[in-house]
């Protein structure tokens, strides 16, 4: 039997290293990564391009692992058996998806020596340089090759255990990578993939982002959906979303589906269903079961370019934003509502529950704090997109003077203030006065 990392390499096997020599090595660590990166691009080019980004992996995330763990191993004052189950668990995933990639170990092989030979390489020169004593070199230079081999031995346990797996599971992994992989990043065309994977490539299809911990193998599902089942981050690739519609979607809440796609732009589907479940898990959009992203269109377009609208807030809506708190809001939440209504002041006020008179009082009040310049017909969506923006649940981004009241503080109360005295509508309910509710 294969002797495992944490048996090759113990700590119980492994002398702590002093502390200045650690010291050292931690200092120089960037340095040594960024050679032993390099090293490998240079000499495995077709490898790199086919690990990079494969299930959050990266040449780079692999070197840092390994080297953190063996400077770990060495470390007195932390448990070394924690170092090397880590190195163990890094490297069987890393074999299962060479198996599932159909890419031969003797690449990673190959790789590990690059970067070994690297690292012992800088080991000798500082070794000679700081005049260490010849025992603690051989034990580095020695320990490091004995990581690369129990590395080794994990990453083939891993590619056996995956290429043992019913080989149409494999080829529909395979198609379920591709179909969510930017298209530079595939090595064969979606038609073949699916016909190995006996699988009819839709017209659409959209990917359904579930919550970190939901285990789409626990779920009866229809066989022309491909689950990932990776518990970190799981998600769904539904063919042909919109018709006749799957009545089997789970039903999760936090769950977030993504846009319906041609098939060979499953990433954009999967990049915008994880953008809408990170604003749900914030709170920032409402945790349905589950979410559409295109009915959140403004949200998500909003939070992804946070910085430049808040540049833009003050062009947009200038006095109004130095206004105070209960003033501001009010105002604010009735020209969302009131643009999304499409310039219509009785719709306006029943999706506000205040009189009609409530709203047009505070457009006057808008027309006269801008100098008429707001709203400008021309720049509806702008305004609409900034006043999203603003009047969100979050203040962590939002400039200081849109910033709203913290969660759970009425902003009916505010308007009420505001607006009481002419309109008489300080009866209305505190949460229907937020413009999320149009």
């Amino acid at each position: 039997m294969t002797p495992t990392h944490a048996q090759a390499m113990g700590p119980q096997d492994t002398a702590p290293l002093p502390r200045e020599t650690r010291r050292m090595l931690l200092r120089h660590l960037p340095a040594a990564i960024d050679e032993m990166e390099e090293a490998v691009r240079t000499g495995l080019p077709h490898y790199t391009h086919a690990v990079e980004g494969t299930h959050g992996y990266s040449v780079r995330h692999i070197i840092d692992r390994t080297v953190s763990c063996f400077v770990s191993i060495h470390d007195a004052t932390r448990a070394g058996q924690a170092a090397t189950a880590e190195v163990i668990a890094l490297y069987e995933r890393i074999g299962a998806r060479h198996g599932l990639l159909g890419c031969p170990l003797d690449v990673l092989r190959d790789a590990l020596d690059l970067a070994g030979r690297v690292a012992c390489r800088r080991l000798i020169e500082d070794a000679y340089r700081l005049h260490w004593p010849a025992p603690l070199l051989a034990t580095l230079t020695e320990d490091t090759f004995t990581l690369i081999g129990t590395a080794v031995a994990a990453a083939s346990r891993g590619y056996a255990e995956e290429c043992h797996r019913a080989p149409l599971d494999v080829q529909r992994d395979r198609l379920r990578d591709a179909l969510v992989a930017d298209p530079d990043e595939r090595t064969r065309p979606l038609g073949e993939l699916a016909a190995a994977a006996d699988w009819r490539l839709p017209g659409t299809l959209a990917v359904l982002a579930l919550p970190p911990g939901d285990h789409p193998q626990t779920r009866v599902l229809p066989p022309e959906v491909l689950a990932d089942r990776s518990p970190a981050a799981p998600y769904l690739i539904l063919p042909d979303p919109r018709t006749p519609g799957p009545r089997w979607l789970p039903r999760t809440i936090g769950a977030v589906l993504g846009p319906a796609v041609p098939p060979g732009r499953g990433a954009v589907s999967l990049r915008w269903a994880r953008r809408g479940l990170r604003l749900v898990e914030r709170g920032l959009l409402p945790a349905a079961a589950p979410l559409r992203c295109v009915d959140h269109l403004a949200a998500l377009t909003a939070f992804r370019s946070g910085d430049f609208l808040e540049a833009a807030a003050a062009d947009l809506l200038g006095p109004l934003l130095e206004l105070a708190p209960r003033r501001r809001e009010p105002l604010l939440e009735t020209l969302l509502v009131y643009l999304r209504c499409g310039d219509n002041a009785v719709l306006t006020a029943d999706r506000l529950h205040v009189h009609e008179q409530t709203v047009r009082y505070r457009l006057r009040q808008i027309t006269q704090l801008t100098d008429g310049k707001c709203p400008d017909p021309e720049r509806h969506l702008e305004t609409m997109l900034v006043l999203t923006w603003l009047l969100s649940p979050s203040t962590a981004n939002a400039p200081t003077a849109g910033r709203r009241p913290a969660p759970g503080t009425a902003t009916g109360t505010a308007t009420g203030t505001t607006t009481g005295t002419t309109t008489g509508t300080t009866g209305a309910p505190p949460q229907a006065a937020r413009p999320r509710r149009a």
